[in-house]
């Protein structure tokens, strides 16, 4: 029982650090592309620089297990490793960088939030995962309390096609979810990021080198690339030690409150304004989220 409740405790903290960095990442990429020409590029830089960091933490932290871990790895979890690259960190980038080229980074971890209901869907599909209703209560409410929070009013926003690109990326993540939770009981969290980083690449770098028949401009890099990777990197491990611990989608249902931090940050960064109905959803998102982590726990 103890070490159920530590596993939960520490799955929540995870979470929570996981929502923080998304919501840096909100601004960190939308200050990124906008000192980036070239949308695919700076998605691969990124993506590159993941693998790199995520490498460095794994020497550091996990040294010679990696390597031991990653022979122990049979050809059911290489294929889930696989699919999440392709969608969560391969797939998912690429159009959400698309996306940033026309929408705000608030929009984008706005957009995340669709993630949720659709790996809660695809889970209860295909990992045959149950909600309470009171959980999906507070879910739709913080789905709801985001839109208000990106809009700033009571309207249908109309989309634009960098928001498609984004809703997109999202459904992409939603399925690389998926994959994670399967992958991540065979699979130390460390290894799984290293392989997603290490899948994605390739197919980012492939995807450039297609499009642009030259490599020669990937080696060229600004300050923001570097810094998205490593967030990235360390999102995406916490990540996986959080769904290790309290599964996929409730680790989501937490994540949600990203866009709260993406909105205080544009506000102090970007000097970017609010008015008092963002500031009363971002309120609503925040205990909602509270109120989710009490319940799960009873």
């Amino acid at each position: 029982m103890k070490q159920k409740n530590k596993n939960f405790i520490q799955g929540i903290l995870f979470a929570f650090l996981n929502s923080i960095c998304l919501g840096i990442i909100g601004v960190v990429d939308k200050l990124g592309r906008l000192h980036s020409s070239d949308p695919f590029l700076f998605a691969t830089q990124s993506v590159i620089f993941s693998l790199i960091f995520s490498t460095v933490i794994a020497l550091i932290f996990f040294r010679r297990d990696v390597l031991k871990n990653f022979s122990k790895v049979s050809f059911s979890s290489w294929r889930d490793i696989f699919f999440v690259g392709i969608f969560a960190s391969g797939l998912f980038v690429l159009f959400r960088f698309l996306g940033l080229t026309q929408s705000t980074g608030t929009f984008a971890s706005l957009a995340q939030v669709i993630t949720s209901p659709a790996t809660a869907l695809l889970a209860a599909i295909f990992l045959k995962e149950r909600l309470s209703k009171t959980f999906l209560l507070f879910f739709v409410i913080i789905i709801v309390a985001v839109y208000f929070v990106s809009v700033g009013q009571f309207v249908l926003s109309p989309l634009e096609e960098g928001d498609i690109f984004i809703i997109i990326s999202a459904l992409f993540l939603a399925c690389g979810n998926i994959f994670s939770q399967r992958a991540i009981n065979r699979v130390p969290a460390i290894n799984l990021a290293l392989g997603r980083f290490f899948i994605a690449s390739l197919f980012l770098m492939a995807t450039n080198i297609f499009l642009f028949q030259d490599s020669s401009h990937l080696v060229t890099f600004g300050m923001w690339s570097v810094i998205s990777g490593l967030i990235w990197a360390v999102a995406v491990i916490i990540f996986n030690l959080a769904i290790k611990r309290i599964g996929i989608t409730f680790t989501l249902s937490i994540l949600m409150t990203g866009p709260v931090y993406t909105m205080i940050l544009e506000y102090i960064i970007l000097k970017q304004t609010f008015n008092t109905l963002q500031i009363g959803a971002a309120i609503v998102v925040i205990l909602s989220g509270i109120m989710l982590v009490a319940f799960k726990n009873k």
